[in-house]
């Protein structure tokens, strides 16, 4: 009376009378197998099965009710299918003829069914050809037999001296008792209430026992545990994040830095300012360059073979720093005499109305030549 919950369930074990018997026939809590070596807190009370000498799942209902082999237990929806442990449950229906399925038992039918039992001579067979009849096998012989029927005035007429009729027995059935054998060979269903929350537990996969020795409250432990939890999905989110941006970062970076190298001019303003925006981006701003009838005023050269410039150490262009190649055109800014390729600077001029250099204003002056 003083172990724990924790303690007790190491006691308790999944039972079987024969590990040839099929799975739905293994017992577990609320049900124990009282002739084994496990320990009565192991079963719910009224829930006692036994093996028999041919190892044979049985249990014993009261109300002179008496033994029944278990055929299935279904856990989740809380049913037993029993049936007779002789394989002849109509007999064993009229034996206890009177008898409840409904009293002190931990069980109770899900549905109860009158049927009526016609014990009838063989010249009743050969001269009723119009009923549809299912003989009970171990309830007949040679010269009659017996059937039963839900309908009490199946035999009418003159062919009732020819039968003896006894009912009607309360058969307990399923849910759909249409789907019933008129021969009475399927199992008798019953139901449990007690402890209900059992039930929901096996339908988790979890497993149902007792909380303590105190009272009868059951508890559902060993749950499987579906998916990460919150704090394991946000560290491994991070884990995962951190390094891709930082690569993500790295590799944007050295292919605009590629792009560059490779081009040398042309777009490379275009490109020097995508590389400004992806390293350090700014708010957004009004932009106030020139016209492009401003711009086209401005001198443009085409380099010679020499590549003599007005300065001669300006051997790059300052806004994609590519080398200036022979045959190239370039531009000039007026009065301070700096030149660039003409899409370099040509674009520049479109955003900014000075000089990218010397942060002059050009002045217009119309030319254009040859170096």
């Amino acid at each position: 009376m003083h172990e724990s919950s924790s303690e007790m369930a190491d006691y308790c074990l999944t039972q079987v009378c024969s590990y040839d018997e099929p799975v739905s026939r293994y017992v577990q809590f609320p049900f124990l197998i009282k002739n084994d070596s496990m320990p009565s807190f192991c079963g719910y009370p009224g829930f006692d099965l036994i093996c028999n000498g041919n190892d044979k799942l049985l249990i014993t209902l009261p109300n002179n009710l008496g033994s029944f082999s278990v055929q299935e237990i279904d856990y989740v929806n809380q049913q037993l299918w029993l049936n007779d442990v002789d394989n002849c449950l109509p007999r064993k229906l009229i034996a206890i003829n009177g008898s409840s399925f409904v009293g002190k038992s931990s069980f109770y039918p899900i549905l109860e069914q009158d049927y009526w039992f016609y014990n009838c001579s063989n010249e009743f067979f050969n001269s009723s050809h119009n009923l549809k009849i299912m003989l009970i096998g171990c309830l007949s012989g040679e010269s009659y037999g017996v059937f039963a029927s839900p309908l009490e005035t199946i035999v009418k007429g003159n062919y009732s001296s020819l039968c003896s009729k006894i009912g009607p027995i309360k058969v307990p059935v399923g849910p759909n008792e249409e789907d019933y054998p008129l021969d009475l060979r399927g199992d008798i269903r019953l139901t449990w209430s007690k402890p209900l929350e059992c039930g929901k537990c096996y339908e988790r996969n979890g497993r149902c026992r007792f909380k303590s020795y105190s009272n009868f409250e059951v508890e559902c432990v060993h749950l499987p545990h579906h998916g990460l939890s919150k704090q394991a999905i946000v560290a491994i989110a991070l884990a995962f994040a951190t390094p891709l941006i930082l690569v993500t970062f790295c590799i944007t970076y050295f292919v605009i830095k590629a792009v560059l190298h490779r081009r040398g001019h042309g777009n490379g303003a275009n490109t020097t300012l995508a590389l400004a925006v992806a390293v350090n981006p700014q708010p957004q701003i009004v932009i106030h360059g020139l016209d492009q009838s401003v711009i086209e005023s401005y001198p443009k050269v085409i380099l010679g073979e020499s590549k003599r410039l007005p300065k001669a150490d300006d051997m790059n262009c300052p806004i994609c720093l590519g080398e200036y190649m022979a045959k190239e055109i370039l531009r000039t800014i007026p009065n301070c005499g700096h030149c660039f390729h003409v899409d370099c600077i040509d674009e520049w001029l479109h955003l900014n109305a000075s000089c990218p250099v010397c942060r002059n204003s050009p002045l217009k002056t119309p030319e254009n030549n040859v170096l």
